[in-house]
C-alpha cells in the first residue's frame, strides 16, 4: 500500500484514512495492491487497487433442490445461508408476485422464466469490487465528480477531479495501473 504525494503530512492522512477505510470495510486480506496519487495543487486524484482472486460463485444447486411440477418451479432449500440473496435475486428476475415461500425452507415460482441450473445466487467478486469503489470513493476528496474508470478484471482504476480532467493526466495514470499491475 502506497500513497503519493509532494506533501508528506498530506500523504500521511490519506495513507491513515485508508487504512481506517480498509479496516472498517474489511478488505485488508482481499486487496493484493493499492496505490494512491493525489495532487491538491492540480485537484486530482488517482487510486489504483489490485484484488485476490474472489471465492467462487454460488448458485441455486449450491443451496437448494429444485423440480418443476405443472408450470411451478418448486424450490427446497437446504443452506439458508444464502436465502436472503436467493429470494432478492429471484424477486428481481421473475418479480415478487410470482414468487412465494409457503414456509422457511419452500420456494414456489409460477411460470419461470430463468435458468435454475444456472441460476447465480451469490458472485463474492462483484461484493468486493463494490466495496472496493466504495472505499476509493470514501477516500477520494469531496467534490471530485469528474471521474474516469480504468477498470478491469482484478484492477479497480480510478482517476478524478473536481473539473474535467486534463489529457496530460493520462500518462500518469497509467502509470500508477502498471506500478500496481507489476506489484
Amino acid at each position: 500500500m502506497y500513497v503519493e504525494c509532494y506533501d508528506e503530512v498530506g500523504a500521511q492522512v490519506y495513507d491513515t484514512l485508508l487504512r481506517h477505510t480498509l479496516q472498517d470495510l474489511k478488505l485488508a486480506r482481499a486487496i493484493n495492491g493499492i496505490k494512491i496519487f493525489i495532487d491538491p495543487r492540480e485537484a486530482l486524484f488517482i487510486g489504483v487497487v489490485k484484488l485476490e482472486k474472489a471465492s467462487q460463485p454460488i448458485y441455486l444447486d449450491d443451496m437448494a433442490s429444485y423440480k418443476t411440477e405443472n408450470g411451478i418451479l418448486k424450490i427446497l432449500i437446504e443452506n439458508e445461508n444464502y436465502l436472503p440473496d436467493l429470494l432478492r435475486v429471484l424477486w428481481i428476475k421473475e418479480g415478487r408476485v410470482n414468487v412465494s415461500q409457503p414456509d422457511r425452507y419452500k420456494i414456489e415460482i409460477t411460470n419461470p422464466t430463468i435458468d435454475p441450473k444456472n441460476l447465480v445466487v451469490v458472485d463474492p467478486s462483484k461484493e468486493l469490487k463494490r466495496k472496493v469503489y466504495d472505499a476509493l470513493f470514501r477516500v477520494m476528496p469531496e467534490g471530485f465528480r469528474m471521474t474516469k474508470n480504468a477498470s478491469q478484471g482484478n484492477m479497480i482504476c480510478i482517476m478524478s477531479s473536481d473539473e474535467i480532467i486534463d489529457e496530460k493526466w493520462n500518462e500518469k495514470f497509467n502509470e500508477v495501473i502498471e506500478e500496481v499491475k507489476n506489484q
